[in-house]
């Protein structure tokens, strides 16, 4: 009944006029809410930038879902201001709001009496769009969720739970809004549904370039689906940050303890070559002689030396194995030096490194900065000990 009374509100209001945004940024200005004594949100700023995904996570009850609310005015905060491209949305009506953005539950809120078609195409409808475009739209939005259209006729209890889900999806992208929101649309679905429907909305974002905002409870999700990840605690905005910040440098000990100390390694994108890199490898210029670099070799015990020119860039390896005969001690290091070696970025993830180990089998990859000068090395035993972190119990 709840959701008929909020579609009800939404779509029958006799003056309807889609809201344009453009240049998007939704702002968040010292937004407060209470609830007689309880304070639900505190002094929240912060800015959503366009075209980003926005993720809103915390424990149940810390306000991330209220906050949401706000966006769309089903809430009006007790105090503080929410702007959207910089216009005050108390100045803007309800109603027009509301239809210049989509909405989707963790119930679907599909109407059971009526098909996948007349769900999907209610608003076009009541916008008066074309009819010919509203039915080539369906198809689109059909196909762009991984549906087959012979599902339009259907109803939503002919469904299951992920495509259930997934029409919600698409009623709400089908008038192009600008804004996107998701209250934890996924939470109710089995495992395999959850990551299917995770990838599917992944590549709408990569081709719509929505702002949305989606609440979860789920760290593993929120990492895998947003740009950037706001966390809340008892009310507060303890952090807002892109996902690999809030792994690698956590603001306090909720996030920390929130997040999980091993969290990052069920995401090695974010680790980077540089987290990991020895950043004062042994070097030498290739004018060097052997016999010197040899010499050097013993004394800083290692194997070899990366040979560089006197600003920084990277031209080779000299192994103590490429020379094995006297006659070398007295020529220049380039002589014996490789110079085919593959080499690595510092900000490549450790995935990419550790393929590159694997095919190349070298025991020392070079790390090069974006201007290909040395800034550091990867070794074998630097790998397998970054590796076994994940394994090893923390003091």
């Amino acid at each position: 009944m709840s959701n008929f009374f909020f579609f009800a509100l939404f779509f029958f209001e006799h003056d309807i006029i889609i809201l344009k945004v453009d240049d998007l940024m939704i702002e968040f200005r010292k937004v407060s809410k209470a609830y007689k004594n309880n304070m639900i949100l505190k002094d929240i700023s912060f800015n959503i930038e366009k075209g980003k995904f926005t993720v809103l996570i915390g424990e149940s009850g810390c306000g991330k879902t209220t906050l949401l609310k706000m966006i769309n005015k089903l809430i009006v905060p007790t105090k503080g201001d929410i702007f959207i491209d910089g216009k005050d949305i108390k100045e803007i009506d309800d109603i027009k709001l509301r239809r210049s953005m989509g909405y989707v539950i963790q119930q679907t809120g599909l109407f059971p009496h009526m098909t996948v078609r007349e769900n999907i195409t209610i608003i076009p409808k009541i916008l008066k769009v074309d009819e010919n475009k509203i039915n080539k739209d369906s198809l689109e939005m059909m196909n762009m969720i991984g549906l087959d259209e012979s599902l339009l006729d259907r109803y939503p209890s002919e469904l299951s739970g992920g495509q259930g889900q997934r029409i919600g999806i698409a009623r709400a992208f089908i008038t192009n809004p600008n804004i996107i929101l998701m209250d934890e649309p996924f939470s109710a679905l089995d495992p395999m549904s959850r990551v299917a429907l995770q990838d599917e909305l992944l590549k709408l974002q990569e081709k719509l370039h929505k702002t949305i905002v989606f609440v979860t409870h789920d760290m593993d999700e929120a990492i895998k689906l947003a740009d950037k990840i706001a966390i809340f605690d008892n009310g507060e905005l303890v952090q807002y940050d892109v996902p690999e910040n809030i792994l690698k440098h956590p603001a306090n000990d909720f996030v920390k303890n929130f997040v999980g100390k091993k969290r990052i390694w069920t995401s090695p994108k974010y680790i980077k070559v540089e987290d990991i890199m020895i950043d004062k490898p042994v070097t030498c210029f290739p004018n060097y002689t052997v016999f010197y670099c040899l010499n050097k070799m013993k004394m800083m015990k290692v194997d070899s030396l990366m040979v560089v020119d006197d600003k920084k860039n990277f031209l080779g390896v000299l192994y103590a194995e490429s020379v094995t005969d006297k006659e070398a001690m007295n020529k220049e290091a380039s002589e014996y030096m490789l110079k085919d070696i593959p080499t690595v970025k510092k900000g490549d993830s450790i995935s990419t490194l550790a393929k590159l180990v694997t095919e190349s089998r070298l025991s020392n990859i070079p790390v090069l900065d974006e201007e290909n000068h040395l800034c550091g090395l990867i070794t074998r035993s630097s790998l397998i000990m970054a590796l076994s972190q994940q394994f090893l119990e923390e003091e």
